[in-house]
């Protein structure tokens, strides 16, 4: 039985501590057996160290390192024990046990002969889905992993973030244990940021909207009455005498309460040269509202 501790020294004591640590994961790194590299890997998952894990030779994403780099709590007082090697010789599994949060852990790895070394495989990792009221990302510390989506963890405690943070509020936090599935439900609500960034961005779509055209702009909320007085259309210029105010829902919106003035000129329904001026004192548009990981996206009936 092999057991992994770290233990924290002063001084110069401290310094040969380091020092023994960088000799080990180097040499454990060549991982001669199964349990020289389950230790490597548990090891270096105890250190908190992203850069250490991926030196195991584990297949981990950028972002799996990233969020690990930003984990709150590590596994502590790991153990390795005996390997049971598989009949074709490449690959074997390892129990392990540790402690996460105060609890304690079992798991196995997988370790198999990858690129001339025994390396731990996705069963070292978890998966975390997370559902959201609101959004479509979650943020842990400086990644961002899709929400509704199983994603590939290393083993840790980590501090969920609804994304983007400086719009959506909500906060909890996952555990990720290795060759296991955790569901978790982040609620998620509106932050008044959310409201303005969203009325500058009608106010430009509007703006569009509203450029002088020979047709009645789709997905912007307006609507002119003038095919019982036109039979033909030139131009229609428009004034935006008040703008719709915007109010959020957790998938939609609606902005109302806008003045709009619309003059058109073309051909009469008698054929002679017309010019007509419409204004509505109730202007309303309505859409879709989609959280992104940077920002949100407006989409307009």
């Amino acid at each position: 039985m092999r057991r992994a501790r770290w233990w924290l020294l002063g001084g110069v004591a401290g310094l040969v501590v380091v020092a023994a640590g960088l000799w080990l994961w180097s040499s454990t790194n060549r991982s001669s057996t199964p349990e020289d590299a389950a230790l490597a890997y548990v090891q270096a998952l105890e250190s908190g160290d992203a850069d250490a894990v991926a030196a195991t030779g584990i297949d981990v994403s950028d972002t799996a390192l990233v969020a690990f780099a930003a984990a709150t709590a590590f596994i502590e007082d790991s153990e390795v024990t005996t390997a049971r090697r598989e009949d074709d010789g490449t690959s074997a599994v390892v129990p392990i046990s540790f402690r996460l949060d105060g609890e304690t852990h079992t798991a196995q790895l997988t370790i198999a002969i990858v690129d001339g070394r025994w390396s731990v495989d996705a069963t070292g990792l978890g998966t975390l889905t997370v559902e959201t009221t609101i959004g479509s990302d979650v943020a842990i510390g400086d990644a961002t992993v899709p929400a509704e989506t199983a994603a590939l963890l290393l083993p840790a405690t980590y501090a969920l973030a609804a994304a983007p943070e400086t719009l959506l509020e909500g906060e909890s936090a996952a555990r990720v244990l290795p060759g296991m599935k955790t569901t978790t439900t982040l609620d998620v609500v509106l932050r008044p940021e959310a409201t303005a960034v969203a009325q500058a961005q009608l106010d430009t779509l509007l703006e569009s909207c509203t450029a002088e055209s020979a047709e009645v702009p789709d997905g912007c909320g307006i609507r002119i009455p003038w095919g019982t007085e036109f039979r033909e259309v030139d131009a229609i210029r428009y004034r935006i005498d008040t703008a719709p105010v915007i109010a959020l829902t957790p998938a939609g919106f609606t902005a109302e309460g806008g003045v709009l003035v619309a003059t058109i000129t073309g051909i009469a329904q008698n054929g002679e040269a017309r010019t007509t001026t419409y204004r509505t004192d109730s202007w309303s548009v309505r859409g879709d509202l989609q959280f992104t990981a940077d920002g949100l996206l407006l989409s307009a009936w």
